[in-house]
């Protein structure tokens, strides 16, 4: 009878209470391209609705997030006022807003002095709007998440970084959101909402499939499931399903975390090299510079009815 009891009440416990047999797998929601990015054209007042929509998802889901700024996207003629409200408004729900610099220029075809020039430029309004409400502006998430053509280049930026206050914002996982959002963007019209719909299903099964592959490189380098950083843009296609992929998420174990309580994990605090032109997933860059080899390196390339999408709408 005594060990029914203790087995019943083990069973009553939340998952989570039962110990070290369920991993507590943290993710943390990082959103560049503020206030939005977009194939075709968008006027600030539709940004503005589009962000309510990411925010809205955040709150619903309680999951703090970081939106990176491209500040070049807030001077639009006459409209100014309403680009610094959509920051004003992420502020407003407790999120964070970090530097994603003025011009969305890399440190591939750009020399370090000009992307030093254009963190300084790009951080002008949202350093003004963070500081009025006394909270920091920390992080800078590079550009095509190039770090330096070489040694000597990403030494010298990380060098003008810390001398700024800012700390490079890492991501673990993505799942070419932007490649998705190629063909959203085109698809406009109740005429489009079946392709919509199909556009949806293959972006949220991509996302499934991409978890699967940046967890078991997580679990290759460090025998566990370190603290993931997700990288997705501020677009159509996000802020019309930045719900259901919250949903998935949770529904994978998922438990949602900052950008702050994420980077705290002794995994980040490895050393990565120059990323070079191309920037994949601190997962591939610490096996790399490591010279762990890996059975998997990245997202899986997209399939599904997209695919053909894809092709007649973006080109490839």
């Amino acid at each position: 009878m005594l060990a029914l009891a203790v087995t019943m009440a083990i069973a009553a416990l939340p998952p989570r209470a039962v110990g070290a047999t369920i991993e507590d797998k943290r993710i943390a929601i990082t959103i560049d391209d503020l206030p939005f990015a977009s194939a075709t054209p968008m006027s600030v007042m539709e940004a503005s609705r589009l962000n309510d929509s990411l925010l809205r998802a955040l709150r619903r889901h309680e999951a703090p997030a970081i939106g990176f700024v491209n500040e070049d996207r807030l001077l639009v003629a006459g409209q100014i006022d309403r680009g610094a409200a959509i920051l004003e408004a992420w502020l407003d729900a407790g999120m964070a807003l970090g530097n994603h610099n003025f011009g969305h220029v890399g440190l591939w075809d750009t020399s370090v002095e000009q992307v030093q020039a254009a963190v300084l430029k790009g951080e002008v309004i949202t350093r003004w709007l963070t500081t009025q409400r006394g909270v920091p502006l920390r992080y800078y998430r590079p550009p095509f998440t190039q770090t330096g053509r070489n040694e000597a280049d990403r030494e010298a930026f990380e060098r003008f970084l810390q001398a700024h206050g800012y700390t490079l914002a890492p991501f673990t996982v993505d799942h070419d959101d932007y490649w998705f959002a190629c063909v959203y963007d085109h698809l406009d019209g109740t005429e489009a909402a079946a392709d919509r719909q199909v556009v949806e299903d293959d972006y949220d099964a991509h996302l499934r499939r991409s978890i699967g592959v940046f967890e078991s490189m997580s679990a290759q380098l460090f025998g566990r499931q370190i603290p993931q950083i997700l990288l997705i843009h501020a677009n159509r296609l996000n802020a019309d399903t930045l719900d259901r992929s919250l949903s998935t998420l949770r529904a994978m174990g998922y438990r949602f975390i900052t950008l702050d309580e994420a980077v705290k994990d002794q995994a980040y605090q490895r050393p990565v090299a120059a990323s070079g032109k191309f920037g994949p997933s601190w997962l591939a860059r610490w096996a790399r510079f490591e010279g762990v080899k890996l059975s998997v390196y990245g997202q899986p390339d997209p399939d599904g009815p997209t695919v053909a999408l894809h092709r007649r709408h973006c080109g490839s």
